[in-house]
């Protein structure tokens, strides 16, 4: 138990710290579900369903307070002329609460979705993330996505529920059949399509089954490196693509295998439980902005 005393613009905040002791109530032959997270759904799950989204009223609040900001950029340098003392701002807090609230909201829907069940996530280091254009970093700061592995790791703990972080490394290229990794299997922002055996999914479905299939994955868990993870899946394909499964009608060897780029029409279309599998049929290709 702990006690915390902060002071702030808006005054005094007193937060107080409990322990309470929650027993398990997942054991290892508990059922897997893989999440992935990101900015257009806060959290995708490997059976399909979504929870939480930046997109829609924080994004319009976001741009309003972009624009807001830069209003009061252009007017501070003349005040600061003046000697007129800056005052804290509390526009870029409100937000940031908001945001916090919207994602805490969306764990606790996943997890009543989800009793007993071992949750996978991805070890997300958002610090490394970066795109092209600013007003896409823009975005990834105010989505707080850092936020949603710790709130996932706090919100299985205080249910009992097994939750581990894994390798997030080449999660949104792996093709969560054959394991073939390339960049090319995201022809859309939201369209995954493996060039080599064709299967097609919602990208961040696939990613979550990914991080589904790694829960229990020993030697994933051991490598060290990226570059070992890449090693690894590049083994695992080559396995597959011997083995029968590899030379099935339903898990075809593409000639992008070798280095062809595949007809959008070879694209196998399958559905999830919620039906999420879809291919657009377009080949037109996200600029890097918008890639994630």
């Amino acid at each position: 138990t702990s006690m915390t005393l902060t002071r702030k613009p808006s005054g005094w905040w007193l937060t107080l710290t409990v322990d309470e002791r929650v027993d398990q109530t997942t054991t290892d032959e508990s059922p897997v579900v893989g999440v992935d997270v990101g900015i257009a759904n806060f959290l995708t799950t490997s059976t399909g369903k979504r929870y939480g989204t930046f997109h829609g009223k924080l994004a319009r609040r976001h741009q309003r307070d972009r624009e807001k900001r830069r209003r009061k950029a252009k007017l501070r340098a003349c005040l600061k002329k003046k000697g007129v003392r800056e005052l804290p701002s509390l526009t870029n807090q409100r937000l940031a609460r908001h945001v916090r609230q919207e994602i805490n909201r969306a764990v606790n829907a996943f997890y009543a979705d989800h009793a007993g069940h071992q949750v996978a996530y991805e070890d997300l280091d958002v610090r490394t993330m970066r795109f092209a254009a600013r007003r896409m970093n823009a975005y990834l700061y105010a989505a707080n996505l850092a936020h949603l592995p710790r709130q996932l790791a706090w919100g299985a703990k205080k249910r009992g529920q097994m939750a581990r972080a894994g390798w997030a490394a080449y999660s949104s290229q792996e093709c969560s059949r054959c394991h073939f990794v390339s960049r090319t299997n995201r022809p859309e922002q939201q369209t995954f399509c493996c060039q080599a055996c064709g299967l097609t999914l919602h990208a961040d479905v696939n990613a979550a089954v990914n991080h589904q299939t790694r829960f229990h994955d020993h030697e994933m868990r051991a490598c060290t490196s990226k570059e070992e993870v890449k090693t690894l899946l590049d083994a695992r394909h080559v396995a597959f693509a011997q083995s029968p499964a590899g030379h099935s009608p339903a898990a075809r060897r593409e000639p992008a295998l070798y280095g062809e780029p595949i007809e959008p029409s070879r694209c196998e279309s399958i559905s999830g439980p919620s039906g999420v599998g879809h291919y657009s049929g377009s080949r037109r290709r996200k600029h890097p902005s918008q890639a994630s």
